[in-house]
C-alpha cells in the first residue's frame, strides 16, 4: 500500500541549480540553514535599544542579506552547474526545463531559489524522468529534509494565494 503524501502543486517560474549526484544516500553538497531560527532583531524587543536604532539595524541586516544572497548564488552556480527553470512545484517534486542534456532515471541534487529578496532556498535530491513534452523533465523528491519541504509548501501556498488574489482583481 502506498503511503505517499500528495501535495498541491502550482505553476511557477523560479530559478534553480542542479548537479548529477552519484547516490541518494550520500550527504547533500548544499547545506542550507534551517528556518527554525528566530530573527536576531527579535532579541532587541525586550532591550532598552531605541526604536530608531532597531529599525536601522533591521534595514542594515536586510541589505546584508541581499548582498550575501547575490554572492551565494554566484558560488552556488560553481557547485551546481546545471541551470534549471522550474515550471511547476509541489512538495512531491518539480517539473523543469534545462538546456543541459540529461538522462532519464539519473539522480540529481537541486537547489531552488524560492525567493530572491530575502534569499530563500530549498534543496533536495531525487530521480529525474523525461516530462510529457520534449523539453521538460520531472524530478520526484526523495529524502527531502523537513525544513526544505516546509519551505516549498509555504512557497506553494503563497503562490496559490497570490493567484487567487489576482483572479479576484481581474
Amino acid at each position: 500500500m502506498d503511503h505517499t503524501t500528495h501535495y498541491s502543486s502550482v505553476k511557477t517560474r523560479i530559478k534553480g541549480y542542479g548537479r548529477i549526484a552519484n547516490s541518494l544516500s550520500n550527504p547533500p553538497l548544499f547545506r542550507g540553514i534551517g528556518n527554525g531560527q528566530k530573527h536576531p532583531a527579535e532579541n532587541l524587543d525586550d532591550s532598552k535599544v531605541p526604536e530608531w536604532l532597531k529599525v536601522y539595524l533591521i534595514e542594515i541586516d536586510r541589505k546584508l542579506d541581499q548582498l550575501l544572497g547575490i554572492q551565494s548564488i554566484k558560488d552556488l552556480s560553481q557547485d551546481f552547474p546545471i541551470d534549471i527553470e522550474v515550471l511547476e512545484i509541489s512538495g512531491n517534486g518539480i517539473m523543469f526545463k534545462t538546456e543541459t542534456s540529461l538522462k532519464s532515471k539519473a539522480i540529481m541534487e537541486v537547489v531552488l531559489v524560492l525567493d530572491q529578496v530575502p534569499l530563500r532556498m530549498a534543496s533536495t535530491k531525487g530521480t529525474i524522468q523525461a516530462g510529457k513534452t520534449s523539453d521538460t523533465w520531472v524530478m520526484k523528491f526523495i529524502n527531502i529534509k523537513e525544513h526544505d519541504l516546509e519551505a516549498i509548501i509555504k512557497f506553494v501556498f503563497s503562490e496559490q494565494r497570490e493567484h487567487i488574489r489576482t483572479d479576484k482583481i481581474s
